[in-house]
């Protein structure tokens, strides 16, 4: 009997514990999503529409490297970077490497190309970096990440990263990706993936480009004592490597719904969406490239146009939108997008307030890219279908299999679903939100 009691009074103290250890006075297991406690795992915000871009001195720069605008916007995490002994280390090289070529006598433009840029090895090391960083500073990572980085959706194809050290070597490894594609093509003179709109705009064996190529540098390393963050001296030469070679097209017109769109996107409250079968009808540009073509319109954008405005007088969407940048002849003054807008505004009276244009699409790829950013960012109806339409050759080519994949190749991502064809011009859409990543693998359109 008094073995029972015993046994009796030593479960009711371990049901007793238990249950205390439940309790809120009990110990409870650290939340692993919980930054106050050190952990690097985290839910990344979702993208945000009302989200407002992050302004530099430098266009450019916010377009393909945003992260960096990012960082010196922000006094905490560029401190962090700034203070940090592996990033001091490397700074200080790369200051030294600046200073050598700045004074070496009469390298080639290649030299400098191969002395400013990322090595493979550096790459690896300055991942590790911040990795190391954002580990042992995760809540403030993580601030900085869902404050900007998850709902500017400029880094989307990141979304699914659940730890913190992981998603800052991503966008940093392609950044610095990025900063050698510039200096690649447009020091080195490597072709990029379509030179005959995209290339370097001199000879660079040239004279003349080894010295603009030397100013350049001699600039850098003077004012080598202002930089402050790692990547500070061979960014600069990427930038202005552009900048020598008249390639700012990324930077031009933003903020496109302050300024080119501003009246169509001041005008989208008004819209009923319901009253359409589609959201808009998109026409892609086509270059003055063929005898008759006026410089800045071609005979045939002003057929496509004539099309998509047939389209929007049946009623079928509230808007019509124009894509093409400024793409053939190099270094050409003119829009595809924006001379389209002008044409059916002159031509068939079509208000201002109806008509969004992306002024900057290079290719077929990035023109239904940056079709996707609009309606996403403009907060249009996302899950009702648009109609693209153009030229029978080139819509075909948009319906071929061998389209999506080069998306997928060239992009990283798919930018829209397809669904039925309308007519040998026209096939209905829908975006894929991965279009809002900002891809600096295209620094002249990222």
């Amino acid at each position: 009997m008094r073995v029972t009691r015993i046994k009796y009074l030593f479960v009711v103290l371990v049901f007793f514990l238990a249950c205390s250890s439940t309790d809120n006075g009990g110990e409870v297991p650290p939340d692993l999503g919980n930054p106050d406690n050190g952990s690097t795992a985290f839910t990344l915000t979702d993208f945000n529409e009302n989200y407002v871009f992050k302004e530099s001195s430098s266009k450019v720069k916010d377009r393909n490297f945003y992260w960096t605008t990012l960082v010196e916007a922000s006094s905490s995490i560029s401190n962090l970077i700034k203070n940090d002994t592996e990033f001091l280390g490397f700074l200080t090289t790369a200051k030294q490497r600046l200073t050598t070529i700045a004074n070496k006598d009469n390298p080639t433009v290649q030299e400098y190309a191969n002395v400013l840029r990322f090595t493979d090895n550096e790459i690896k090391s300055i991942s590790i970096a911040i990795k190391e960083l954002a580990t042992g500073n995760a809540s403030s990572f993580i601030d900085f990440s869902n404050t900007h980085i998850g709902p500017s959706g400029a880094f989307i194809i990141f979304r699914d990263i659940t730890d913190i050290s992981r998603l800052q070597q991503l966008i940093v490894e392609e950044m610095l990706r990025g900063v050698n594609q510039i200096i690649d093509t447009y020091g080195a003179g490597i072709d990029p993936r379509y030179p005959t709109i995209d290339a370097i705009s001199f000879d660079v064996n040239s004279s003349q480009y080894k010295s603009l190529i030397k100013t350049l540098v001699t600039d850098l390393d003077t004012n080598k004592g202002n930089y402050k963050l790692f990547y500070e001296p061979f960014l600069n030469f990427a930038l202005g490597l552009l900048d020598i070679n008249d390639r700012d097209e990324a930077g031009r017109y933003f903020q496109l719904q302050n300024g080119v769109n501003s009246v169509a996107y001041q005008n989208l409250g008004n819209i009923t969406w319901s009253d359409y079968d589609y959201s808009m009808i998109v026409v892609l540009g086509d270059s003055p490239n063929s005898s008759g073509d006026a410089p800045n319109i071609s005979v045939g954008g002003k057929a496509r146009a004539d099309h998509g405005v047939e389209l929007y007088n049946q009623g079928k969407a509230p808007l019509i939108m124009f894509s093409g940048g400024h793409v053939w002849p190099v270094h050409t003054a003119f829009s595809e997008a924006i001379e389209m807008k002008k044409y059916i505004m002159n031509t068939h009276s079509i208000p201002e307030n109806r008509i969004l244009v992306d002024p900057h699409a290079r290719h077929t790829t990035t023109n239904m890219r940056n079709i996707g950013r609009q309606i996403f960012r403009y907060g249009i109806s996302k899950d009702k279908k648009a109609i693209v339409s153009t030229s029978q050759g080139h819509s075909e080519s948009i319906s071929s299999p061998n389209f999506l994949t080069r998306c997928q190749n060239e992009m990283g991502h798919i930018p829209l679903k397809l669904h039925e064809r309308l007519s040998s011009f026209d096939l209905e859409f829908t975006p894929i939100i991965d279009v809002l990543h900002l891809d600096s693998s295209d620094p002249l359109d990222p």
